[in-house]
């Protein structure tokens, strides 16, 4: 079997490791030039974890990530809601991690070159059309930088291609544009003073008005000089009716920032000052796309971004996809064709990822932070006597369910390498 894999995004070289270990020959196509670290922070949860763990990523990554111990809700008067342990510190038997995408991205680019061999990533190949031949094959077209062809043969195609996929616009030719959310996040990652014990994740404000930050370079960390690397980011609610234009790298300025964020400088972290060093700010507009009731049609399928984009207030974007690579690359190899191995797929992964962009719409478990500002009147001595604590851990509690990754749900589903059996992956401590 040959699988072609359109996108080399976090999710496409997840996938393409995973065919790789299970056996299954496949090609990775990229549209630009020349493959370069993108994007900012990246929130690797322990249902993704595990996976990277699972294709013997785990040594590598610990060499630039930080293993995140906590996960913290606060008001924006940066009063503690509630916090949560997180990895390994909340029973997991993976850990979590915080990294910069672009070593995330390079190292799984890596390690696919050198376990598959370069030759199967070709760059500067756009895919514009593709058709399954009178043998029931898929024949894709690529096009190049200049306007040449490119063509290629395989059992599957998959359309890892993200939010602006060709191959779901294919699948989907009237389905139209992304859905604007009406929210706007500015994000930089930016070496500044460390905060709490360096390895805490925190949310403080609400939807109205938010940020979150988590420090993200273990290399920075280790000099010693109690600086870190911070992903922020800022998130608006904005006018759902007046999208800013979509661009990946749109710089914006701080003043547009910092008169809403003033009076944010608490005693474990100043955001104002953490934006004052920043020195080049991503505007990203939030955009999804309702959710699919199919993703496969005879040979050719959808992954991540492709098939379910989502509004990442859950920090589920990149794992969602990460588990749509593992999940594909176990159908495939453990299927008898590769229409049952692609419906076996959807079966696995269709309903999870729709039941996570679905909650994401209604703010995933940071909905916690709104049941505390409508609940508890300013300056309440006490938040959980307003809202008790019990509850806002139910609400965190029954989002990790529906992403697949509530703690006994996780510990205990079977792995996805295939010739494992079927129960959870052996301790990786062991």
């Amino acid at each position: 079997m040959k699988v072609i894999i359109a996108g080399a995004g976090i999710g496409g070289l997840t996938a393409a490791l995973s065919l790789q270990r299970a056996g299954i020959d496949c090609v990775v196509y990229e549209s630009v030039a020349q493959i370069k670290p993108l994007g900012v922070g990246l929130n690797i949860l322990p249902h993704a974890a595990r996976e990277f763990i699972e294709l013997g990523l785990e040594e590598e990554i610990d060499k630039f990530a930080i293993r995140t111990t906590a996960m913290n809700y606060y008001t924006g008067e940066g009063r503690l809601v509630i916090s949560q342990p997180c990895g390994l510190h909340a029973g997991y038997r993976w850990p979590q991690w915080s990294v910069l995408r672009g070593d995330m991205q390079m190292l799984l680019l890596d390690t696919f070159r050198e376990r598959a061999g370069a030759e199967k990533v070709i760059s500067d190949a756009r895919l514009v059309g593709f058709t399954e031949t009178v043998n029931g094959r898929v024949r894709v077209e690529f096009e190049r930088h200049g306007g040449s062809r490119l063509f290629d043969e395989g059992d599957v195609l998959v359309g890892a291609d993200g939010l602006h996929s060709a191959t779901r616009r294919s699948l989907y030719p009237n389905e139209g544009a992304p859905v604007y959310s009406g929210m706007v996040l500015y994000r930089c990652a930016v070496e500044t003073d460390q905060y709490l014990d360096g390895k805490t994740m925190v949310i403080i404000g609400d939807k109205a008005l938010k940020i979150v930050a988590y420090p993200i370079s273990k290399r920075l960390q280790d000099a010693g000089e109690g600086k870190s690397l911070v992903n922020w980011i800022a998130a608006l609610t904005m006018d759902e009716n007046k999208a800013p234009t979509e661009d990946w790298d749109k710089v914006s300025e701080q003043q547009r920032l910092l008169p809403l964020y003033k009076d944010w400088q608490f005693d474990w972290i100043d955001v104002p000052k953490m934006m004052r060093e920043s020195e080049r700010i991503l505007e990203f507009p939030l955009y999804d796309r309702d959710p699919l009731d199919r993703w496969s049609f005879g040979r050719v399928t959808l992954l991540g971004d492709a098939a379910h984009p989502l509004i990442p207030v859950s920090s589920n974007g990149a794992v969602q996809a990460i588990i749509d690579g593992r999940a594909l690359a176990y159908a495939l190899a453990s299927e008898g064709s590769p229409e049952a191995g692609l419906r076996a797929y959807e079966a696995d992964r269709l309903e999870r990822a729709n039941a996570v962009v679905r909650s994401s719409r209604q703010n995933g478990p940071d909905e916690v932070l709104e049941i505390v500002k409508r609940r508890c009147p300013p300056g309440a001595a006490n938040i959980h006597d307003c809202v008790p604590l019990a509850e806002l851990q139910q609400v965190i509690d029954d989002f990790k369910e529906r992403a697949g990754f509530g703690l006994h749900t996780l510990n205990n589903r079977r792995s996805y390498n295939v010739g494992q059996d079927s129960g959870p992956a052996s301790d990786p401590a062991a």
